[in-house]
C-alpha cells in the first residue's frame, strides 16, 4: 500500500493511465483512513463481497460520492483505471479537504498537480494551486472610545466636550488568485452621547464660509475608507500561511493605507492612487514608491493654507499701515507728480488718515481703492503706478494679501487653491523599511506634496525601533521639512522618542504593554492626519471661533494676534506646533479584544503657551 502511494506521488508513472482499479482504491482508502466517513448500510456494488477486506473502505467512499460504480451496479475492481477516472477521485477528495489532516492535504495537493490537466477538463479548481480562489473573508472591527475634544486647548478649559462614540469597520479580503487580492474597508462613526464626533474628512468647505457634511460621513453614515487591489510580481510567493495575502513585490491601485514612521504621529491615513513595492514588508527590506492624494487631511488645519482667509474681520497689522503711509510720503513718483500737479498734495494726508483709520483688511482695501480713484481723476498714470507699487509691496511679511479678492494667504502667494478644487492633497511618497521581526526595524522616507501646497511640503524622515530585551523597546523618529514656512520663516522639524514595556497582541490573551513618548513637533511637520487622537489635537489645534471667523488653526491665529497687538517683540515668536508627553497602555483581556488608554500632559506650543491635559480610553474588538 505504502509503495503504491509513493509510486503515485513520486511521479514515476507520469503517464499512469493504466492501474488496477481495486488496488488503487484500496490504497487511497487506507491512506485516508483518518477521515471521518460513514459506512453504508447496504452493499453498494454487487461484485464486492461483504466479507472482502476492502468492502468497508469501498462502501465508505461510495457513501461520500468519492467513487462510483457502473450502471449495472458493479464496481469492477479488476478493471484498469483510466487517468480521467483517477482525476475524478482526486477532485472529490479535494472537495473534502477541510476534513483532511495537513499531511493528507499535502498528498491530495501533489495528486492534483499530477492530474492537473484532467482536473481542468473536469472544470475543477485545484485548491493546492489556486488557494481557494474567489473567496472573500470578512473581519469586523468595533471600537468604542471616550476622549475630550477642545474648542480652545490654550485659553478656556471649559470650552470642550467629552466625546463618546463607536467606530465600526468592515474589512474584506478577496482572493482573486495566488497573485491578486482585493482589500476593502467600510467605515461608520456613531455618537453615543449626542455630541458631534470628530472626523478629519467630515466636512466640505465653501467659499461663503459655510460647510457641508460629506456623503457617508454623517453620524451613522457609511463610507468607503479603503478599496485597493494588489498584484504580486516576480517569483511566486507561497501564501499558505499568509492570511492577508502576498507580502513582497506588489503593485497596488486604489485607496490604500500609508503610515509614516513607527508611531504614525506625522501621518497615518490613506492615499488615493497607486504604489509599487519591492521586497517583503514582513521581514527584511522593502522599498515603496507611491503617488496619490492624501485623504486623511485635517481640513480645519490645512484649509486656510490653501484657500486663504477672508479679510472682512482680519485686523490690519500696524507694520502694514506704516509701510503704506511711508510709501505715500517718500515715493519719488508721487513727489514728482505733486510738483507738476500741486492739487495732488491735498490727497496725501487724506490717504494717510484713511490708511491709519482702517481696522480690517476689508476697510483697508476699500480705502485704497478710494485713494486710487481720487488720484486717477487728476493723474491716471500715477494712480496705476501707485496701485502696482502697493500690490507688489510686502505688506504682511511673507504672507500674501490679494486686494482684488480680499483674501489673505498665510503661506504666501504660491499657496493658493481655487474653491471647488479637490482638497485631498496630491503627494509623492517613498520609503525604505528594513525589519527583523521582534528585534529591530529602520525607516527612511520622503514626502513631496504636489500642487499648491507643494511649495510648503517637501520633507524627509527617519525612524527606528529596537527591542533591548524581549519586553523592553526603544523607538524614535525625526522629520525635517526642507521648505521654509512663511509664518515662522524657518524650515521646521520634529522628533519623538519613547520607551515601552511588554507587547500587547490582540491574538494573545493577558498580554499587555505600557510606555511613554515625548513629542516635539514644529508647525509644518504635521501633515494633517496623526494616528493618535491626542497627538492630532495638540499638533493640529484649531480655534473654534477666532475673531468671529469660525475655525482657525492656532499657528495662524497666534501669528495674526502677534502682528496686530502693536508689540513688535511678539512678531518673531515661534507659533503653532506642540511639545508634549504621551503615556500609553494596552491590555488584551481576551483574544480579539484590546483596551487602550492614552494620557497627554505637560503640553505647550512652540511659543510656550500651555495646553490642557487630555485623556483617551478606547476598546477595540476584532470579529472574524
Amino acid at each position: 500500500m505504502a509503495a503504491v502511494i509513493s509510486f503515485i506521488l513520486t511521479g514515476r508513472i507520469r503517464r499512469a493511465f493504466k492501474m488496477n482499479r481495486f488496488v488503487l482504491k484500496a490504497a487511497v482508502v487506507s491512506f485516508f483512513a483518518g477521515m471521518t466517513l460513514t459506512v453504508s448500510a447496504a452493499n453498494p456494488f454487487s461484485d464486492v463481497d461483504t466479507d472482502s477486506w476492502a468492502y468497508q473502505a469501498i462502501s465508505s467512499l461510495s457513501d461520500q460520492n468519492i467513487v462510483e460504480g457502473y450502471p449495472d451496479g458493479t464496481f469492477r475492481g479488476n478493471k484498469h483505471l483510466t487517468r480521467y477516472e483517477l482525476a475524478q477521485v482526486v477532485a472529490r477528495l479535494m472537495a473534502k479537504s477541510d476534513r483532511l489532516s495537513a499531511e493528507q492535504q499535502a498528498v491530495v495537493g501533489k495528486l492534483a498537480g499530477e492530474y492537473k490537466d484532467a482536473l481542468t477538463d473536469l472544470g475543477v479548481r485545484v485548491a493546492a494551486l489556486e488557494k481557494k480562489t474567489g473567496r472573500t473573508s470578512l473581519l469586523t472591527e468595533l471600537r468604542v472610545h471616550g476622549v475630550n475634544r477642545y474648542d480652545n486647548v490654550f485659553k478656556d478649559k471649559k470650552a470642550s466636550h467629552f466625546e463618546t462614540g463607536a467606530r465600526v469597520r468592515l474589512n474584506t479580503l478577496t482572493h482573486v488568485n495566488d497573485r491578486s487580492y482585493i482589500y476593502g474597508q467600510l467605515q461608520t462613526h456613531i455618537s453615543m452621547n449626542g455630541n458631534e464626533l470628530y472626523d478629519v474628512n467630515k466636512l466640505n468647505y465653501n467659499k461663503d464660509g459655510s460647510t457641508s457634511v460629506r456623503g457617508g460621513h454623517e453620524d451613522g453614515g457609511v463610507h468607503l475608507n479603503r478599496l485597493f487591489a494588489t498584484y504580486q510580481f516576480g517569483k511566486k510567493q507561497d501564501t499558505e500561511k499568509l492570511p492577508m495575502g502576498p507580502t513582497k513585490n506588489l503593485i497596488g491601485i486604489g485607496q490604500f493605507p500609508v503610515k509614516m514612521g513607527v508611531t504614525g504621529y506625522t501621518y497615518d491615513g490613506e492615499f488615493k492612487g497607486a504604489f509599487l513595492q519591492f521586497g517583503d514588508y514582513v521581514k527584511g527590506g522593502h522599498l515603496t514608491l507611491a503617488y496619490g492624494r492624501a485623504t486623511n487631511i485635517n481640513y480645519d488645519y490645512t484649509g486656510p493654507m490653501m484657500h486663504g482667509v477672508s479679510g472682512d474681520y482680519l485686523k490690519v497689522p500696524p507694520t502694514a499701515k506704516q509701510i503704506l503711509i511711508t510709501e505715500l510720503q517718500n515715493n519719488k513718483a508721487i513727489k514728482k507728480a505733486v510738483l507738476k500737479q500741486p492739487e495732488l498734495a491735498r490727497l496725501i494726508p487724506k490717504a494717510g488718515k484713511t490708511i491709519h483709520d482702517s481696522e480690517t483688511l476689508r476697510d483697508l482695501n476699500d480705502g485704497l481703492l478710494g485713494i486710487f480713484k481720487d488720484i486717477g481723476k487728476i493723474n491716471p498714470a500715477l494712480a496705476k503706478a501707485v496701485m502696482d507699487k502697493v500690490n507688489k509691496s510686502n505688506l504682511f511679511g511673507t504672507m500674501y494679501y490679494d486686494t482684488h479678492s480680499n483674501v489673505l494667504y498665510p503661506m504666501g502667494k504660491d499657496v493658493v487653491m481655487d474653491w471647488g478644487a479637490d482638497e485631498d492633497v496630491p503627494a509623492v511618497y517613498a520609503s525604505y523599511i528594513y525589519k527583523v521581526p521582534e528585534k529591530w526595524e529602520f525607516h527612511a522616507y520622503g514626502l513631496k506634496a504636489v500642487g499648491p501646497v507643494g511649495h510648503i511640503t517637501k520633507a524627509y524622515g527617519f525612524a527606528g525601533s529596537y527591542d533591548i530585551t524581549p519586553q523592553w523597546n526603544l523607538h524614535g523618529e525625526f522629520v525635517k521639512n526642507l521648505c521654509k514656512l512663511p509664518l515662522n520663516n524657518e524650515r521646521p522639524y520634529s522628533y519623538n522618542y519613547g520607551v515601552s514595556y511588554g507587547h500587547a497582541s490582540v491574538l494573545k490573551p493577558k498580554s499587555y504593554s505600557f510606555g511613554l513618548d515625548y513629542v516635539y513637533s514644529q508647525a509644518g511637520t504635521y501633515f494633517g492626519g496623526s494616528g493618535n487622537d491626542i497627538a492630532d489635537q495638540y499638533m493640529g489645534h484649531i480655534y473654534q471661533n477666532w475673531n468671529g471667523l469660525g475655525k482657525m488653526p492656532a499657528y495662524f491665529a497666534d501669528k495674526m494676534d502677534a502682528l496686530t497687538d502693536g508689540d513688535k517683540s511678539n512678531d518673531h515668536v515661534k507659533f503653532g506646533g506642540a511639545k508634549f508627553f504621551l503615556a500609553k497602555a494596552q491590555y488584551v483581556p481576551m483574544k480579539g479584544l484590546i483596551i487602550e488608554a492614552n494620557y497627554g500632559f505637560n503640553a505647550t506650543d512652540m511659543g510656550g503657551k500651555k495646553m490642557d491635559n487630555m485623556f483617551l480610553l478606547k476598546a477595540t474588538a476584532y470579529i472574524k
